[in-house]
Order: C-alpha cells, then structure tokens, then sequence
C-alpha cells in the first residue's frame, strides 16, 4: 500500500472540497459537463468518472476550469452535488491536468500552484502567503503518510480502564485532526523523528524537561492559592519523582525560590533560548536536569496524558504552528478560561437536566511565567505555562463509564472498517445493522445536542469540535458530555444577565476581534452550526456511512429529527425557539468558518487560527430537496 498516494488523495478530497465550500473560485456557477459531453470532446483523456455500486451516477459532472489562458492550461475535476456544499470532489477520482492533448494527475501540490497561477491577480502581492500554504500543503501530505502507516491498537478495547481507553481513544482521534481542513495534519516545525515521537497515534513516551521559574515572576490560576502548596510537581509526579525534582533544586540552592514548571522537549530544545535568553541569562528561569516523568500525547499534541495513575493532565506551550497558529500557552487565555469555568458551574445549577449530564475539566491550576515588565499580551511569556487539567476522578474511576473524544467517532481507521459503534451495539446486545447504526447516532446525537442547546438557551455556548467535547459513555447509554478547553466559551450577554449570570468581563487585547462575545444571538448559533455540526457530527456521520454503509442522507435525517424534538422540549421562549428553527431548518444559506483564504491572507505570523465567516448550502434544504 502506498501511504503517500493515499495521504496525497486525502488531502486532495479534503482541499477541493473546502476550496469549492468557500468559493474560492468565485459564486458564479461552474460551468460544468456531463460526463458524456466531457468524454466527447476529450475521447483520449484518462478515465476521471467513479462509477458507483448501482453504476455511473447521473449526478456527476465534469468541471473543466481553464487555470492558464496564455498557456491554454486545463483542470478537470469530478464532481457531485454535496449534502453541506453544493458541490464535491467525486471521492477516489483524479484530479486531471491538459495541456492540448498531454494529461497530467495532479498531486495536492501541483494542483494548488495550478490554481495560483490562475487566480495570479488575486494574490500579486502575498507571495509570503502564497509559498507558506504550498509549503504546509507539501507538509500536510507527507505528515498524514507518516500517520496512516501507523496502526493504532485497538484490540481489546472494552477491557481497558477508563484513563487506558481515554489514552487509546486520543490516539484514534489524533489521526485525522481536524476533519475537512487539508492542512491540518501538518505541523510545521517538526523533523520525521520528531512528528513520530511526539504525534499522539504513535504512542510514544515523551521525557518531559523542567524548568525552575522565580516564585515571585509566577502568575497562577484562581486553584493556584498558595505555591508552597500548589505546584506543577504535587499534580504531576508521583511522590518519589517528586522527592527527587525537589532535591535538585535544593542542591541548585534555589529550592525555597523557584518552582519547577514541565516544559515540553521540542519547547526546550527549539524555543527557550530564542524567546527568553535574558531571563536564563539573570537566573529567573533555570534548566533543570531532572527528566525522568515520561507522558504521552493527546490529539492537541501539547495536551499530555499523567505518568502514573492520575486525573491531572497537562497542557503546555509548544510554539510549532498548526492549523496557522502557533500553539503557545499564555496566561490570558487561561485567565478567560477560568471566567469561563465559573460560568459553565453557574449553568449546572439553572438547568437541572445540565447539572446531570454538562460535566466538566478543572482547569484552574495553571503557572505562567510573567516579569514584572511584561504584559499580558506579550509574545515571550507565553512560552513558558503550565496547566494542569484535571478530569472528574469518578468518571475515571467507575467502571461502566468511558471517556471518548467525539473526534475518534469521526475518525476512520485506515484500511479497517474498525469503530466504536461496534463495541456499542455488542454491549447493547444490538445486531450490526443500519437500523443498530442509526439508533446509536440517534442517542448520541440527543445527548449531545440536549446539552448545546440547554446551554445556548442561557446564552453560552463551549468549543464543542470534536476534539474538546467528549462524549461521557456509561453501561450502554450516552450519559453526557464532558468540556475541556474553557478559554474559548462563546457568550451572549443579554441572555446570560436575563438567566441571573453577569458579563464575566474577558480580558480581550484593544483594537483585536475576539470570537467570545457576540452581538445576536444568531451570531452564537453560529458556532453550533459550524463546529458541533460541520464539523464535529458531520464528520460522525461520514464515517459511519463508509464504516456501515448506511446513506449519509438517512443519518442526516436522523439528526433533523433529534434537533426538531429538542427545540419542542427544551424551555425555550417562543422568539429565540423560532430564531433557532429558522435559521436550521428554513434559512436557504448556512455560516460556515472561512480556513483557506484567511490562512493565505495572513501568511502566518502570531495569533489564534485564522479564519472568516461565509456561507454554504443549508444541509437540511439539500436533504429536502433530494427527498
């Protein structure tokens, strides 16, 4: 099996569709063929259709886009009608190149130079951006080889405990990332050996470094009261590491002091010095030699599970950038995030159904380094933090209960028909069967959805992808769900004051846009219909349907009828009940998150991940439409 090909036609899927999402080529409609126009006037061409099982798809068409005038330089794609777009790549088709009678395939790559020498006035003057996203394109490929050339273990899965299981389902998620976004395995920064050491699928153990950090240049979370009590070490290490961090310092003369804070190994190798030369220089921060506490990666890659048993996690800076952004950790995102744990425990206790199934991650003990000249905002500090995320230690503990990140649910397994639904339906004692499929999705779809929209009703709404939202799985039922990652809570402000809540006040950088506060509460909705649908279900959902072979429609519908029946159950007030229907259900247009252009535009440089607001097919018209 050639791991390359394969990565090269994933993010070929994955890039055309996103491209033809965002209109990357203009809201004109593509002039597009039939498949026989297209085989007549090109008789000598490749083959491009994908017959289906039932035969050749009437709904197919050929898209021949003319990418180089002067050089009479021709793309052929396949395409059909998409349920979330309005059109799609043909998945497992080639992508076709002519210039008169010669025919290339085209590689990722390739295609996107194509594409930028034709949309050349577009972009005259961002070359940075232009070569940036060819280069993390290239790297988007040959990092999703490595990744599918690995196999996760999955054997076994039902007889792990719950942090084992949590561990192994990190790994599932990790090997897709964020679904739809063709770069977003890549991770610029990392060598071959280094994306294999430290990438979640490959279930390495990674030697954490540490760093011993001035007590008094420490800012610290709201669980932070005391830093003779409260340290990195007493959550992290069991009691003789501990002892041994401890003696260290001690004989460095700095144990009364310094803290030691965990530091990531490419983090301190790559960017310590570059960042914070001065401060090591004057003995604020020294490296330690201790690094004997080995952990292993999540699918955030920063975002690292205990070295014994234990439900303190951690989370640390890592300046490699991803998804457009690099991945430090500073303080005032973990002060937001702790205004926004405050609120989400003030939700659980308005909504009776919320304080049963809304569970959540403590993240209220963090470490920032902070001279007393920086800034909140500054760029060196936020290279050195810590935080400690602590999972509710009864979920762990109880036997019946699994913690799954949503994301593995949306995961295929490379060249395995491999899912968690399997384990599922043999625990229900259900037949594998797309009647099976569709109640399980059914019941996750209910339990996740009853939440979101219990929690939008009060005017919030929690980063609910499927990395950040985990599915809380017990004795055969979707009990609830589990929020980690506080620090991007969306607000409505109007709503969460009329339910007795106040403005929590975000510390926000003057002059920048924020993604928190909103000003309607269509706005907030937003967020459901991108990243809880989009992405996070949709995902779900295709893969179901290539693992069960159940139609993708079928599942769609599904979820039409769990979101009609939360809005009639849910206490919604009859304005905001009819502001939600409409806007899912009746609006001919849907929002969706901007990825390419924005990415492009900005050619890199600090900041979260960059993107815009467009617009796109609403799913439930299409499925309507094709009923």
């Amino acid at each position: 099996m050639n791991f390359t090909t394969m990565a090269a036609e994933l993010v070929m899927q994955d890039l055309i569709d996103c491209l033809l999402a965002e209109d990357f080529f203009g809201r004109e409609p593509l002039p597009l063929l039939t498949a026989s126009q297209w085989r007549q006037a090109h008789p000598e061409a490749p083959a491009l259709e994908a017959p289906t099982l039932e035969g050749m798809d009437a709904r197919q068409r050929i898209w021949e886009w003319c990418c180089d005038a002067q050089e009479q330089r021709f793309i052929s794609i396949a395409l059909r009608p998409g349920i979330t777009q309005q059109w799609e790549k043909v998945p497992g088709t080639q992508v076709l190149a002519r210039q008169e009678q010669r025919w290339t395939a085209l590689g990722p790559v390739d295609f996107m130079r194509r594409v930028f020498t034709g949309m050349g006035p577009r972009f005259q003057d961002n070359e940075k951006g232009l070569t940036l996203f060819l280069e993390v394109l290239h790297i988007s490929v040959w990092q999703t080889a490595l990744s599918l050339e690995h196999r996760v273990d999955h054997q076994g899965l039902m007889a792990q405990d719950g942090a084992t299981f949590l561990r192994t389902m990190e790994q599932w998620a990790s090997l897709r990332d964020r679904p739809y976004h063709p770069l977003a395995k890549a991770k610029q920064g990392l060598l071959q050996a280094e994306y294999q050491q430290y990438q979640a699928e490959f279930a390495q153990p990674v030697a954490l470094n540490w760093v011993a950090v001035r007590k008094d240049l420490l800012q610290g979370g709201e669980g932070v009261t005391d830093l003779e009590q409260v340290y990195p070490a007493r959550y992290l290490l069991p009691e003789a590491l501990q002892a041994r961090l401890a003696g260290e310092l001690r004989e460095r003369g700095i144990g009364a002091s310094h803290v030691a804070l965990p530091v990531h190994p490419w983090q301190f190798e790559h960017v310590l010095q570059a960042q914070l030369g001065e401060a090591f220089a004057r003995g604020d921060c020294q490296r330690l030699d201790f690094s004997e506490a080995t952990v292993f990666a999540t699918s955030s890659l920063r975002s690292m599970t205990p070295c014994f048993a234990s439900a303190d996690y951690l989370k640390l800076p890592m300046a490699i950038y991803s998804l457009g952004a690099s991945r430090y950790l500073p303080a005032v995102k973990m002060i937001n995030g702790g205004l926004s744990e405050a609120l989400l425990h003030q939700v659980r206790r308005l909504d009776p159904v919320l304080e049963q199934s809304l569970h959540l991650c403590d993240e209220s003990k963090w470490w920032a380094f902070m001279p007393p000249q920086a800034t909140l905002f500054d760029e060196a500090p936020r290279h050195l933090s810590a935080m400690v995320r602590g999972y509710p230690q009864a979920l762990l503990d109880d036997p019946d209960c699994r913690l799954l990140p949503m994301a593995a649910l949306g995961t295929p397994l490379p060249g395995s028909n491999r899912h968690f639904f399997d384990e599922w339906m043999q625990y229900r004692q259900l037949p594998v069967t797309a009647a099976s499929v569709l109640t399980l999705f059914s019941e996750l779809c209910q339990r996740f959805f009853d939440v979101n929209l219990r929690m939008f009703r009060l005017g919030m709404l929690g980063e609910v992808h499927g990395q950040n939202a985990v599915l809380v799985w017990k004795a055969g039922q979707a009990q609830g769900l589990l929020l980690r990652d506080h620090d991007s809570l969306r607000i409505f402000v109007p709503w969460l004051e009329r339910n007795g809540m106040a403005d929590p006040e975000y510390r926000i950088k003057k002059g920048h846009a924020n993604t928190l506060y909103h000003q309607r509460p269509e706005d907030l909705l937003f967020w459901l219909q991108t990243l809880a649908i989009q992405v996070n279900v949709r995902a779900i959902i295709d893969t179901l349907a290539q693992v069960y072979a159940v139609p993708a429609t079928e599942l769609w519908s599904a979820l039409r009828q769990v979101l009609d029946g939360l809005l009639q159950s849910i206490d919604f007030d009859d304005e905001a009940r009819a502001m939600i229907k409409h806007q899912l259900f009746e609006a001919p247009r849907w929002p969706q998150k901007l990825l390419l252009t924005p990415m492009i535009e900005r050619a890199g440089g600090p900041g979260s991940m960059p993107f815009g607001k467009g617009e796109v097919v609403n799913p439930f018209q299409r499925l309507a439409a094709d009923a």
